[in-house]
């Protein structure tokens, strides 16, 4: 009894250190590691038409559309999850849609003239864009995608 009390004393101080050290994870099921395979032939040329418009994810939006210079992203981050990653609560970032196929893009988001994060995403036959988003330190987050309803 006394050995199974330590161990739990253990574990629950052992916890806020690993967990400082993971990236947040939204309440929805992470997506798969590696990112699932691109449905289409990601060396044909796409004009991002299917990319358009407003995405959702936990905790986050993000709105793409186009410009003369042109696709660039708008990215809102509700405050929760901002604390992980360094950014001021309730960050927002402008961006371009750095390459983009049928299927799969990378976004480089700005913060004056400095990339903040770049983001590579798989679009699947469910309609969702699955993807990582890896900020300056090297840290990664794992993104899940879906239309906004």
């Amino acid at each position: 009894m006394r050995r199974s009390i330590f161990t739990l004393a253990a574990l629950a101080c052992a916890a806020p250190a690993w967990a400082a050290d993971e990236l947040p994870q939204g309440p929805k099921a992470p997506p798969p590691e590696p990112l699932p395979e691109a449905i289409c032939d990601t060396s044909i040329a796409s004009t991002g038409e299917w990319l358009l418009g407003r995405w959702v994810a936990p905790y986050a939006k993000w709105q793409f559309q186009a410009s003369p210079a042109g696709l660039t992203f708008a990215f809102e981050q509700k405050p929760d999850i901002n604390r992980a990653l360094g950014w001021k609560d309730g960050a927002t970032f402008d961006g371009k849609v750095a390459a983009v196929s049928p299927c799969s893009l990378k976004l480089v988001a700005g913060d004056n003239g400095e990339a903040a994060f770049v983001f590579e995403g798989v679009r699947t036959e469910d309609g969702k864009i699955y993807g990582f988003a890896t900020n300056k330190g090297g840290q990664r987050a794992r993104w899940v995608l879906r239309r906004e309803r």
